[in-house]
């Protein structure tokens, strides 16, 4: 090979080196373009990673701003139906019925939950049937014999009210002068009455006893009448005042200072001590027929009781055992010779009235008892003698009296207060409360039912009706919502207060004479509530007992709906008489003492009986119940309009 073929292929392979190298330059530059690139999509890709990043926080924000959003449109909701609830109470209680009606959808009132439906064959439901028949066949008659008695009623109403026929008449002439009257002639007269009234008087009534002696008998002395009886002797006030003070005082319930001016109207202002003493007087007079009152109760088989508070004015007469006993020392567990020598008087502490009531067919009568403390020896002290039933609320002096006495006192428990408790849930729980309250309509709608029935007959209705009604009741109470339930909110006390007295709620069922609830014992008690807002306290510890005494008498006699003053006046007499004359006639059990209880004296006085309050409560009644089978007539036809 030559030198110039030589020269061209060196030219040639430079020039292919040449060219590798610019093919070389490229990839290099390429290379650094496609490292800019990865460079550049890496900052892209941290900051879509950032991006998202930020978005998923903001994701995170907004799921968090959502349930918070979510759980204060929860907590608003609930706030709406506790106000709901409360507005709808609030109405009820200024514009609403007494049986305070509260209308559900029936979803929320599914009264049967829990309750396994029982067919029975064609000869129960033909039973049942006919059953139902007859207690819409009596609502029917309860209301017209209402809607009759109302168009009665109207129609007296429009005739002219004629003035009591035994009331006084005064005649008054009103005539022209002789002037106008010259040349008339009289053809008859014109004759209408009006009714006055005198301010309330009293006259000194001045007993004149002329004496006389026996001549020549000298041994005889001075012959002259006896004295007239007097609450004690030597008293200067007759038995018509000494009523009148007991009456103002614990029927009317007016403090002594507005008795002072009451009599003041009559020209006669008497001192405090005076009136006091005249009613520390009575309390000795009264304390048999009290005492006789007690008696018969004690010996029924059904009692129904209450208590309040009473406000007292010590007056430094405490005892040291009744001073330690309001401090708690000896519940506290500190030996009373530890306390100090001095202990405080307070000047005034709080005392408590306990009422014992006996059923209208058994001992219609009312005893108040007092004590300083509140405790459950209390009650075993005044039941000490007593065998029986007793109906009170959920005091632990109640519904643990069955241990404590061996079972010889047994204790049925109030539905009303356990129906109350649901009342005060009605603004946390409106649904739960209203689901409760239903169940006691039912129930109280048999004992209305009931009410003209003897005791065998509610007896019977009760196990017809009321029976199966507390089966469902029982079924409910053990649902999953109840079971969930808060103890310390207000419907999970409800639930814990039906379910520790359950057996006590339901002991009614087992005789006709028991109460549902110690309803009667509320109203008896009321006036001693309402009366301690006008006469505020018991002005010392020994006569507080004297005191419930008195009240305890003229509660009886208001119970009976008689002429408080007459009774009164009347009792006073005739035991100051026997207390004076004959104290045998005192005995417990006598007849004597006997005819002066409330009931028969009403008997013997119909004239001092005010029989128009015992027919206004008796027209009350009688609306009441109309009302309620006008609704029971409504509820069956509605149902029937829907199947």
């Amino acid at each position: 090979m030559d030198v110039k073929q030589l020269t061209i292929q060196l030219e040639q392979v430079m020039k292919f080196n040449e060219e590798l190298r610019e093919q070389n330059a490229s990839l290099t530059q390429m290379v650094e373009q496609l490292r800019d690139e990865n460079a550049a999509m890496r900052e892209e890709n941290a900051a879509i990673r950032q991006e998202i990043a930020t978005q998923r926080h903001d994701y995170e924000s907004l799921l968090n701003s959502t349930q918070t959003l979510i759980d204060d449109r929860d907590k608003l909701q609930r706030r709406v139906d506790e106000l709901e609830a409360i507005n709808k109470r609030l109405v009820d209680m200024l514009w609403g019925r007494r049986s305070e009606r509260r209308f559900f959808s029936p979803d929320q009132l599914d009264l049967n939950f829990g309750a396994e439906p029982s067919p029975g064959d064609d000869e129960q439901q033909a039973v049942l049937m006919a059953q139902l028949q007859a207690d819409e066949a009596l609502d029917e008659q309860i209301v017209r014999d209402a809607d009759a008695r109302r168009r009665r009623r109207r129609e007296t109403q429009k005739q002219t009210q004629e003035f009591p026929q035994h009331l006084e008449r005064r005649e008054r002439i009103l005539d022209l002068s002789d002037e106008e009257k010259a040349g008339l002639t009289r053809i008859g007269e014109a004759v209408s009455e009006r009714m006055r009234f005198e301010k309330p008087t009293v006259y000194i009534e001045r007993i004149v006893r002329p004496k006389y002696v026996q001549k020549g008998q000298p041994d005889r002395g001075v012959i002259a009448a006896s004295p007239p009886l007097s609450i004690v002797e030597g008293c200067k006030y007759d038995f018509s005042v000494v009523a009148a003070i007991l009456s103002q005082k614990f029927a009317f319930h007016c403090p002594t200072y507005r008795q002072q001016d009451w009599f003041a109207q009559c020209g006669w202002f008497p001192s405090r001590s005076t009136l006091n003493d005249l009613i520390n007087v009575s309390v000795d007079v009264l304390t048999p027929l009290f005492d006789q009152m007690w008696q018969l109760l004690l010996q029924q088989p059904i009692l129904l009781t209450d208590d309040t508070r009473v406000l007292l004015l010590t007056r430094g007469a405490l005892s040291r055992e009744q001073i330690e006993s309001l401090q708690g020392r000896r519940r506290s567990g500190t030996p009373p010779g530890d306390a100090p020598e001095e202990l405080p008087d307070r000047g005034s502490v709080t005392s408590y009235a306990w009422l014992y009531t006996g059923l209208d067919c058994l001992a219609p009568y009312n005893v108040f008892h007092w004590s300083l403390t509140h405790q459950h020896s209390v009650v075993d002290e005044h039941l000490e003698s007593y065998e029986g039933l007793v109906v009170g609320d959920a005091f632990g002096g109640y519904t643990q009296i069955e241990n404590r006495s061996d079972g010889r006192i047994v204790h049925a428990s109030c539905n009303t207060h356990a129906r109350r408790e649901f009342v005060k849930a009605e603004s946390s729980e409106p649904v739960l409360s209203a689901q409760a309250e239903s169940f006691y309509r039912q129930l109280y709608d048999v004992e209305e039912r009931g009410k003209l029935l003897s005791v065998q007959g509610l007896f019977d209705l009760r196990l017809r009706d009321a029976v199966p009604i507390w089966e469902r009741f029982g079924h409910w109470l053990e649902s999953d919502k109840l079971r969930h339930a808060l103890p310390q909110s207000d419907i999970g006390k409800a639930i814990g207060y039906l379910r520790n007295q359950w057996t006590a709620l339901r002991r009614y069922l087992s005789d006709g004479r028991i109460p549902i609830d110690n309803n009667q014992s509320e109203q008896e008690i009321r006036p001693l509530t309402v009366g301690r807002k006008n006469w505020t306290f018991l002005g010392h510890p020994r006569a507080a007992t004297g005191r419930l005494q008195l009240v305890s008498i003229a509660s009886s006699a208001a119970r009976h709906h008689l002429v408080i003053h007459d009774y009164l006046e009347d009792v006073l007499r005739k035991l100051a008489e026997a207390t004076q004359n004959n104290p045998a006639q005192l005995t417990l059990g006598s007849e004597y003492l006997l005819e002066l209880l409330p009931d028969r004296w009403a008997a013997a006085h119909p004239k001092s009986v005010r029989s128009k309050r015992i027919e206004e409560k008796k027209r009350i009644a009688e609306n009441k119940r109309a009302r309620r089978a006008r609704r029971r007539l409504l509820a069956r036809r509605q149902a029937q309009a829907q199947s």
